[in-house]
């Protein structure tokens, strides 16, 4: 038991709940003393007893304390007076300041405390409250993409209601994309009480950097509740209002339909457009919709004129505005807030049903909408603006569950690719992301499918979509369009034994089987939140059913299955929804499912889906297995080309890239990162290349992966080597950027077997290795070979088969101090030619380290700064822009290769051998220069990378010598063993007297043309040590070093030496010296 503490004693705490109920009383027992204060004064300033929480109060009770900063009675845990933590160290207790008597009430106990009355007014501003903090906090956060610039305009809203605008402006303008009357709309737009409140704000900017240097002190739960009261008032009055102006706009709108008629074939805008309208379409003059509204449409400023069409929004099955279209192209909404969000145009009526066999098209503008309908038939809806898409498609999924939702996305117009927010959409509802293919030559300014109609014809316009769909994994063809439905949609309900329930949750009927909510849903008064549901139905002894519904995860989806070319590894196409909201896709092989299926659950767990620990090993993997979609799909397993589509783990680039997705069982895969803009890696790695060939000549190797596979060139690559800090690293960084950031970069420190892995995760691309002094110098010969020729080692599976063999064909870019044979010797292996020729040794000294021309900066560190600097926050862009022309390219690319090879800047001297090959990987380093530089990427001049590629090709030449590397190695070889061993293992052989040679390698003989060396055939056979021995003879035949062959073919001939017979070869060693300078051309 816990004693009743006398005075001056402190009371003992107890560790269960039980006894710290009479540890209360015990408290109680001592305030009622007559010595309370001096109690208090000592007991406490203590802080909280051990083990006790604001959960273990009683009641209406509080856990009080002096404070032993300012001396006030405070509430643990803090105090509201001065900011004092209790359960923080903090200054040493001061004297209490006339203490307790003022602070505590009558009777010296604490039940008249008022802790707001000593809390100073500066200390209880309300969170997040403060213009400045609010500032600073936006100042971390960058204004781009549009979606996060809108969310903050309402959090700043959320915070500072109008008075935030300035600042949130201001911001705003920090972007390339601001116009100020975009900025005032969305202001307009954004709400007070929406859903993105100012804790999203601070949380952003401290995900970017932000840290509180003095963080204000919570609210009150009289301010919070005061708050609150008005949050929900302000919410109110904002509702009321946006009924009001969302009525207003409609009557409009039905008064404006009254008095319009349909449109008809000559309507301004329609003939522009060359597309025919419909029944949903309308038209009036502009004076006449003036007159109507009671102010003139305008867009952008400029008032609308002539004959306007009309395309009536509908929203929840009813028109809530108009969306208005003069023959130039000007469009504008009716004028209310919110009555354009959310909605949609229809081409034509939609079918009743849950849209099983539907396939339903949903553009973005009025006219390609239309050329959708004509080219398809099917029935088309327009979301009328690319914001617009997520809702539209939303709309569309709860209208028709069962349907297929087609995106018919606009380009980018500086990208050339589905904008960002189409691709977002797509992937939250599960829609097909379709985007026009103007196939590499892309005029300007075209962008849509009423673009492709205009210029190729409705036929092209339906064979793209067509293509799309078939690849994709719907295998019927589209129909002939003929102005109707493309498909008979059933609309019976399913056949029950009871009438069909409303809402999410199917019939018993219908059940077992799985339903997934996106949002939190009502249902039989009971919220269901967002996620997976597991639907049963339990019989009861009367014949009826019990229903129930278990939630076992977040949203996740089964969209497609997936299997290779082989039709093996299988898998299924998951889309789901992480914690930040964002939707994604992984292709999951189906081999996850085995055992217990933990290995799929900690997958799914670190991508996001919450689990619940229990129901899903149970119902996760039966829901994986049961759902059979339509929709089939080839998986590619590694990285690269699939048909003419390119693979990336995140996205596939292509004209069939609808039909193909990366599938892996691992989520790791964060080297194709992006950061920055398109524009602003040109202009600056693409800028700094300008003037410095070495860095220009790595840039053009970045490129040159993708192109391999398509001149059926062979793997290999170029060594970067020199001192330290001379910009060997940033040369291999500013390439990597093309692809992505500073995780793309790999080092050469690593088995065989690893680097067989790292390869097969780049094919078909650059291969960045830093620093081959990180390696086993044992290994880098074999790891070279093994990169080179694009095969893995040969295993055997569990049960002793061959398993296939991993295959790759990468660009390697490699860096270090030491060339690779140098690097080979210390491992003790002798660099092969066929090693030397497909890792090409640069060296790196230029004017300052790697740089010619500095770009007015100080030094070359500088400029090495500068450039992982923007590799840092400008990359991944520039080479998805890249494979977006180059899949849609049909040129033959190895006649162009050719082209470039046969060039001066290219020529080399003799036939097919090494230096052939060299050249050849240097003319294509330097056509994907060229390449990129024609798709507008660089910014180069034409023929500036072809001449960067050509001065490497000439550095490699300097340093190696031109002609065969092996023969040159041969004579060398032989060369030195004369000179190392020439007088210690040779003697005169014309000598009379008997001289003593240990471990004779042979005699030397002068004579008119110079001293000769007669090898016995042990001492030739080591002087040739790493070489065939029959092909170095042959060499040094070439050479003239020695004597051609007898007609028996013997090279060896006889001599008679101190009276003996031997056989010896003849070396002749200013042959050696000549053949070596002048090299030959024998293929390695």
């Amino acid at each position: 038991m816990t004693p009743v503490p006398q005075k001056n004693e402190t009371p003992v705490v107890a560790s269960d709940q039980g006894e710290k109920a009479k540890q209360k009383q015990a408290i109680d027992a001592a305030n009622d003393s007559t010595d309370i204060a001096a109690l208090m004064a000592r007991e406490l300033a203590k802080g909280p007893p051990p083990g006790w929480t604001p959960d273990d109060l009683m009641d209406g009770d509080t856990l009080t304390r002096l404070c032993p900063r300012c001396g006030a009675a405070a509430e643990w845990p803090d105090c509201e007076g001065c900011g004092f933590r209790f359960d923080e160290p903090g200054e040493p207790p001061a004297e209490p300041t006339e203490p307790a008597g003022e602070a505590i009430g009558p009777a010296g106990n604490l039940s008249g405390f008022d802790p707001t009355a000593h809390r100073p007014r500066e200390k209880r501003e309300r969170i997040g409250g403060d213009l400045e903090r609010v500032r600073e906090a936006l100042s971390y956060i960058p204004p781009d993409p549009r979606e996060k610039w809108v969310h903050m305009a309402f959090a700043v809203k959320s915070e500072l209601g109008e008075a935030g605008r300035a600042i949130w402006d201001a911001w705003s303008q920090q972007s390339d994309s601001y116009t100020a009357s975009a900025a005032r709309e969305v202001w307009k737009s954004a709400s007070a009480t929406g859903g993105v409140k100012g804790g999203t704000l601070f949380h952003e900017a401290k995900l970017n950097g932000w840290r509180e240097t003095d963080p204000p002190i919570p609210p009150t739960p009289a301010e919070l509740a005061e708050r609150q009261r008005q949050a929900d008032e302000q919410a109110a009055k904002e509702r009321a209002k946006s009924e009001r102006t969302q009525a207003e706009t409609a009557k409009k709108a039905r008064l404006i339909l009254e008095s319009a008629p349909q449109a008809e074939p000559g309507n301004p805008y329609l003939s522009r457009k060359g597309v025919a309208a419909t029944a949903t379409l309308f038209e009036i003059e502009a004076s006449d919709a003036a007159r109507i509204l009671g102010y003139p449409p305008k867009a952008n400023g400029a008032h609308l004129a002539g004959r306007l069409l009309v395309a009536p929004i509908t929203r929840e099955e009813q028109i809530t505005s108009l969306e208005l279209i003069d023959g130039d192209g000007r469009k504008a909404a009716l004028s209310g807030s919110g009555t354009k969000s959310g909605g949609y145009w229809l081409a034509q009526p939609l079918p009743e049903g849950s849209g099983e066999g539907l396939i339903l098209p949903v553009a973005e503008g009025v006219a390609t909408t239309l050329s959708v309908l004509a080219a398809t038939g099917y029935p088309a809806v327009a979301a009328l603006s690319l914001s617009n898409f997520s809702k539209t498609l939303k709309a569309m999924r709860a209208r028709h569950p069962r349907a297929t939702l087609l995106l018919l996305a606009d380009l980018d117009k500086k990208t050339g690719t589905a904008a960002p927010d189409a691709v977002k959409a797509a992937k939250a509802s599960g829609a097909l992301l379709i985007a026009p293919d103007f196939g590499s030559d892309r005029p300007d300014g075209a962008t849509d499918f009423n673009d492709l109609h205009q210029m190729a014809g409705l036929d092209a316009v339906r064979a793209q979509i067509e293509r799309v769909i078939v690849a994709a994994g719907w295998q019927e063809p589209l129909p002939e369009p003929d102005g109707t439905p493309a498909v008979e949609v059933n609309t019976d309900a399913a056949g029950t034994d009871e009438p069909s329930l409303s809402g999410p949750f199917p019939p018993a009927g219908e059940r077992p089987c799985y339903v997934v909510l996106d949002d939190w849903t009502e249902h039989k008064g009971k919220k269901h939140r967002p996620g997976v549901y597991a639907c049963g139905a339990k019989e009861r002894p009367d014949g009826g059913f019990d229903l129930f519904e278990t939630w076992f995860c977040s949203p996740l989806y089964v969209d497609a299955i997936t299997f290779d070319g082989q039709e093996n590894n299988f898998g299924r196409l998951l889309r789901f929804r992480n914690p930040l909201k964002k939707w994604r896709e992984w292709a999951m092989p189906m081999e996850l499912l085995s055992g217990s299926g933990e290995t799929l659950r900690a997958e799914l767990l670190a991508m996001g889906v919450d689990l619940d620990p229990y129901q899903a090993k149970k119902e996760l993997p039966a829901y994986l297995q049961r759902e059979h979609p339509k929709r089939r799909m080839h998986c590619a397993l590694q990285t690269g080309w699939t048909g003419d589509s390119f693979v990336l783990p995140d996205v596939v680039i292509g004209p069939s890239a609808a039909g193909v997705i990366f599938q892996s069982g691992e989520r790791q895969h964060d080297e194709y990162t992006t950061a920055g803009t398109l524009d602003g890696w040109k202009a600056t790695l693409g800028a700094l290349a300008v003037g410095n060939p070495m860095l220009m000549e790595s840039l053009s190797a970045g490129f040159t992966g993708p192109l391999l596979a398509k001149c059926s060139a062979e793997g290999g690559g170029v060594h970067h080597y020199g001192d330290s800090s001379t910009g060997k690293t940033t040369l291999i960084e500013a390439a990597c950027s093309i692809w992505g950031g500073a995780t793309y970069r790999r080092s050469w420190k690593g088995t065989a077997n690893g680097q067989e892995a790292v390869a097969a995760l780049f094919n078909d691309n650059l291969l960045a290795l830093d620093e081959i002094s990180e390696a086993d110098p044992r290994e880098v010969g074999s790891v070279i070979y093994q990169l080179g020729n694009g095969r893995g080692k040969q295993r055997a599976s569990r049960s002793g088969a061959a398993r296939s063999v991993a295959r790759w064909r990468c660009m390697i870019l490699s860096t270090g101090e030491r060339t690779i044979a140098t690097t080979m010797l210390e491992g003790g292996h002798r660099a092969k030619a066929g090693q030397s020729v497909r890792m090409l040794d640069i060296p790196v000294a230029r004017r300052y380290g790697a740089w010619d021309d500095l770009h007015s900066m100080t030094s070359g560190a500088a400029f090495s700064d500068a450039i992982k600097r923007a590799a840092a926050t400008q990359h991944g862009h520039v080479g998805r822009a890249f494979l977006e022309r180059l899949t849609r390219e049909n040129q033959d690319f190895s006649a162009t290769l050719e082209q470039i090879k046969a060039m001066p800047l290219f020529a080399v001297s003799g036939g097919e051998g090494q230096d052939k090959r060299a050249a050849a990987r240097f003319a294509l380093i330097g056509m994907a220069g060229e390449l990129a530089t024609e798709y507008g990427l660089t910014g180069w001049h034409q023929g500036d990378a072809l001449k960067a590629a050509a001065l490497c090709l000439r550095l490699w030449q300097a340093e190696r010598g031109t002609g065969n590397n092996e023969q040159r190695e041969v004579l060398e070889k032989v060369s030195r063993f004369i000179e190392r061993h020439g007088d210690s293992r040779f003697s005169d052989a014309d000598a009379t007297a008997d001289s003593k040679v240990y471990d004779r390698a042979g005699w030397w003989k002068d004579g008119p043309g110079g001293r000769q060396y007669l090898f016995n055939a042990d001492g030739m056979r080591e002087a040739l040590t790493g070489f065939d021995f029959k092909r170095a003879l042959d060499v040094l035949q070439g050479a003239g070093a020695i004597d051609p062959p007898k007609e028996s073919g013997e090279r060896a001939r006889f001599e008679r030496i101190d009276g003996r017979g031997v056989k010896v070869y003849r070396v002749y060693p200013d042959k050696l010296t000549d053949g070596a300078t002048a090299g030959g051309e024998h293929g390695a």
